[in-house]
């Protein structure tokens, strides 16, 4: 019965892990997507991005908005007279200012194109300036819904930019590897409402007709997709974390429905972000935006999305939680460098809620988590980690919950194992974000800061694991010879056309009858392994991956009881490259038979004395049964094959 109850409890723990999971279909506006968006013209790398000024006007009501986007840049020798924005041909565009001056442009095709000949910089920070006055209902990247919170129902306006939708709500450049230098929102809203955006709120003026303009800015590069905005009727629950390594405090700042009884009944969890504030800064460095804050904006998602220093949140859940925090080192201060990396992203951040999990909940909730990334993981029997070009048309596939958060997240998990030193992990997390931070990276770059840190080879795994296919399933034989403990193992995978093999280390963990044990950790270098282990008692189970520490499939684990020849003869070496010596205390007649797996004979012998030799070299690699008999006793014992 405690079994049943244990089992049960378990199972429902699952349950509540996998509801407040971050999923990808409310994370992402995939819904509008069209396959060419994630194509970008030549043209938009003739200049790099400066400086976003939104100056929108909206309601919590529609996603109808008005206004301006303001955008200071810097040419590059390969520009051409032509200046190129992202910019959805639905949207109305009223004019266009460069420098200050109108201008002339054409929209069409998704794109703004400004002919504009340069003679004369805009300021000593910037060449150019191109203010963008435009108006529209967006079919896409803004949402507005409502939803029912403790007492009432609260409907709400938020943007979802990410991949690929920023365009269909302000003029931009959607192209990863060239961030923004700064971001100011500036959002005029009725004055009974809130609305949350980046950085600090500077400034509230009231305007007329019973409206006001919130003032938000950040300092921080910032990629186009990260810039957000939500409207509601929000009320504005505030504090600081204290960050005593770094003798520091960070504003937490939460946009919540305004109601008594919403506040009371997520207060616990919302504070809860000061304890993953403290160790995620303990463990990947100070919180890269500190000088401004983090925080939450509340809308009706079952799922959230990193906003730079202000998360889009559906609930206080602690997973959610930590992962989108976990973002704001990995995505948002360190981005991918292209969507085929999504895993410097979400595989990331998918893995800071196991982090979160083992250092505040505690052991069980995490071993729950790793045990559910498994389960989800190995859904994916093939597909890559990394995503393929021809498929960056696709956002389903780009945020395969299987393959970029859960696998993505186990590749962290056995790269940690791997390198067998936390300290050392950590330490190779925060260089690779010391290097990279507030820029954009992809794996590759990753890879090379692991191996420089760490001394290790990881080439082999990032083909086997980030390019390659599938994963692992084992087939384990053991059984024990006196003080040795025999092992075999045989690794077929879920992809073997592209990927046939994985030599990530396996543990295994040795129990003896007195209730005792050990792990061991082996070496992976075939797809069929034998090992010899000391030990020091009765073996009496033998458990393959005991600490999931490797993403696998454990098909079978056989014993076999094999007579040891300690009361006829030796047999060494075993494994054996196919010559073989026996060895017996006292002389006589011997005959000697040799087996295979199926248990045909296939050799015949004889010999005199108390020693003899074997040549089973002609055979191939496997299994086979030598049996010896004397005039008083017979043994069998088994001998591998390994040329």
């Amino acid at each position: 019965m405690k079994s049943l109850i244990t089992i049960l409890c378990f199972s429902c723990l699952i349950s509540t892990l996998s509801f407040s999971q971050e999923y990808d279909f409310y994370k992402h506006s995939y819904r509008f997507s069209k396959a060419s968006d994630h194509e970008n013209d030549s043209r938009l790398m003739h200049y790099d991005i400066g400086f976003y000024f939104l100056n929108l006007e909206m309601t919590n009501t529609s996603v109808y908005l008005s206004g301006s986007t303001r955008i200071d840049l810097d040419l590059l020798p390969e520009y051409n007279n032509e200046l190129v924005f992202d910019f959805k041909s639905g949207m109305t565009v009223d004019s266009i200012k460069i420098n200050g001056l109108i201008s002339t442009f054409s929209h069409s095709d998704d794109k703004i194109i400004i002919n504009y000949n340069h003679t004369v910089d805009f300021n000593d920070n910037y060449m150019v300036s191109a203010e963008v006055f435009y108006h529209g209902s967006p079919s896409d990247g803004m949402f507005n819904d409502s939803d029912w919170y403790s007492t009432q129902t609260y409907q709400f306006t938020y943007s979802l930019s990410e991949p690929y939708s920023a365009k269909y709500w302000f003029p931009c450049k959607q192209v990863l590897s060239d961030k923004a230098d700064s971001v100011y929102f500036y959002i005029t809203i009725p004055e009974t409402l809130k609305a949350g955006s980046n950085g600090v709120l500077v400034n509230e003026v009231n305007v007329v007709g019973g409206k006001k303009r919130l003032e938000w800015q950040s300092s921080y590069p910032i990629n186009y997709y990260l810039i957000s905005v939500a409207v509601g009727k929000y009320q504005d629950y505030s504090f600081y974390a204290e960050i005593p390594n770094y003798s520091t405090q960070i504003l937490v700042q939460n946009y919540i429905p305004d109601n008594e009884t919403y506040l009371n009944e997520n207060t616990y969890y919302i504070d809860n972000t000061s304890n993953m504030l403290r160790l995620l800064s303990d463990k990947f460095g100070l919180y890269p935006f500190a000088e401004e804050k983090f925080g939450h904006c509340i809308v009706p998602l079952n799922g959230g999305m990193e906003h730079q220093t202000m998360t889009t949140l559906g609930n206080f859940s602690f997973r959610l939680v930590v992962h989108e925090l976990g973002h704001s080192w990995f995505g948002d201060y360190l981005t991918c460098g292209n969507w085929q990396d999504i895993w410097i992203n979400e595989g990331f951040a998918s893995y800071t809620e196991y982090i979160g999990l083992k250092n505040i909940q505690g052991d069980y909730y995490a071993n729950a988590w790793l045990e559910e990334c498994q389960t989800l993981a190995k859904e994916a029997t093939t597909g890559s980690v990394y995503v393929p070009f021809e498929e960056l048309s696709s956002v389903n596939r780009i945020f395969d919950y299987r393959l970029s958060y859960r696998k993505g997240a186990y590749l962290l998990h056995m790269i940690r194992y791997i390198i067998d030193n936390d300290d050392l992990f950590f330490a190779s997390l925060r260089e690779y974000l010391s290097i990279y931070g507030n820029s954009t990276a992809i794996g590759e770059d990753f890879r090379e800061v692991i191996e420089t840190e760490t001394g290790i080879d990881f080439d082999s795994f990032f083909q086997q694991w980030y390019y390659g296919e599938g994963y692992p399933i084992y087939s384990v034989t053991w059984w024990q010879a006196d003080n040795i403990l025999n092992i075999e193992m045989t690794q077929t995978t879920t992809a073997d056309d592209v990927t046939p093999l994985f030599t990530v280390p396996m543990e295994f963990e040795i129990l003896y009858e007195d209730e005792t044990g050990f792990i061991t950790r082996e070496l992976v270098e075939s797809n069929y392994c034998t090992y010899q282990i000391p030990v020091s008692g009765l073996v009496t189970d033998v458990v393959v991956n005991p600490n999931l520490s490797v993403l696998a499939d454990v098909s079978s684990v056989h014993s076999e009881l094999v007579s040891s020849f300690t009361d006829l003869a030796k047999v060494f070496p075993n494994p054996s490259n196919g010559n073989i010596n026996i060895y017996t205390e006292k002389a006589g007649n011997y005959i000697v038979m040799l087996y295979n797996a199926e248990g045909k004979i296939i050799l015949e012998s004889e010999f005199k004395g108390n020693s003899s030799f074997l040549d089973i070299s002609e055979f191939s690699n496997g299994i086979y049964y030598l049996k010896l008999i004397g005039i008083e006793k017979t043994s069998i014992s088994k001998i591998i094959l390994s040329k």
